[in-house]
């Protein structure tokens, strides 16, 4: 009895490490602004709450167990949340239906070779050149970025790779492999299986990308190769990313451009922009645009954007935002709107105040 009771304490050492190394968490962010747009002729304005304009608004559970020898097994199940009107994940795939964990759904491994993860993700492009992004991948429903570099645009990129007619900016169906880092430098490969009987090329998506961020410096580079369902056409994709930060500054820049081989339609978009900290609480963030379609025509849209965002504690933060937004000519309901979201149908110009509150659990 001696021997048991003295034993104890090193019992329960042994099932609190595990405890740590072990478990599962719920995870989110609660996002939500008052917008306000004017656009310029006929349209007017429009004031909305809009929920997700610092970043998107969701809903997430992780969990790891450690399987011994540095090996872990781990699962990822994310959703977008509107908490606006209060929905709950994004209707995706043809025919549409609501994906309650329609950003992330992965199980996989993680070990001394790296990760792999199976499931839908994001294509490479998000998770590496993401890092450079000139406002910090804020207001995703209007960014260029997002829309266009990052082909999470439905309308223009969904019949392209294995979304099942979805944004082709996640994958379903796909195996992500991410070396590990080796003073601060790393690559990652892709493959989202199309599922269609009799090819195995239909609806398939190939990425790579290979990325450096150590300090104050950070690079990054991204391919995409994807197939549509009848694999009669094909949508390729280069994007990248720099930072660098001197002092407290960081200064960011994007590039990049997605090709549709059967039309010669181009869509480039490059960013910069600047992060200035104030103060502790207190940072400053100005970004520009530049988004350009050619090859089959040619448009042009720019994005000015600035955010100001103070620091309410650790989890909560308040914010002001104040963009415009123009397009070379008046955006109509049949074409592609390179300032989606932000430049209505029958207008050319738009400015957007944002006043807004994001907490973090």
């Amino acid at each position: 009895m001696k021997k048991i009771i003295a034993s104890l304490p090193v019992l329960y050492a042994c099932i609190a490490t595990a405890a740590a190394q072990s478990g599962v968490t719920l995870y989110g962010i609660v996002d939500a602004g008052v917008t306000h747009v004017d656009s310029a002729g006929p349209v007017g304005g429009r004031s909305t709450i809009e929920a997700g304009q610092m970043q998107v608004s969701r809903f997430g559970i992780k969990g790891v167990e450690d399987l011994g020898n540095g090996l872990k097994a781990r699962f990822g199940l994310e959703g977008t949340l509107f908490n606006d009107t209060g929905v709950a994940g994004v209707a995706t795939g043809t025919p549409s239906a609501n994906s309650l964990f329609d950003r992330e759904a992965t199980v996989g491994l993680a070990g001394p070779f790296g990760s792999i993860d199976m499931g839908r993700q994001n294509i490479l492009g998000v998770q590496s050149v993401g890092l450079a992004d000139p406002m910090g991948l804020a207001f995703a429903a209007t960014s260029p970025n997002v829309l266009f570099a990052a082909m999470n645009h439905a309308g223009v990129y969904g019949p392209y790779g294995a979304n099942n007619g979805g944004t082709a900016l996640r994958q379903n169906n796909s195996v992500r492999y991410v070396s590990p880092l080796f003073r601060g430098a790393g690559f990652a490969l892709m493959h989202g299986f199309g599922e269609q009987a009799g090819d195995a090329e239909k609806s398939t998506y190939q990425g790579a990308s290979a990325f450096f961020n150590r300090g104050s410096f950070g690079i990054a580079g991204a391919y995409a190769r994807m197939k549509n369902a009848a694999n009669t056409d094909v949508l390729t994709s280069h994007a990248y990313g720099i930072k660098y930060t001197a002092g407290t500054v960081a200064l960011k820049s994007t590039w990049a451009q997605n090709t549709l081989a059967s039309t010669g339609r181009k869509i480039r978009v490059f960013g910069v922009g600047v992060d200035v900290p104030v103060s502790p609480a207190l940072s400053l963030n100005g970004a520009f645009y530049d988004t350009r379609r050619s090859g089959d025509l040619r448009d042009r849209s720019r994005q000015y954007v600035f955010i100001a965002r103070h620091a309410l504690s650790k989890r909560s933060t308040a914010y002001l935002s104040l963009a415009r937004a123009t397009t070379d000519t008046v955006v109509t309901a049949t074409q592609i709107n390179l300032a989606q979201g932000f430049v209505a149908i029958g207008s050319d110009a738009a400015n957007r105040v944002t006043v807004g509150l994001m907490h973090l659990y």
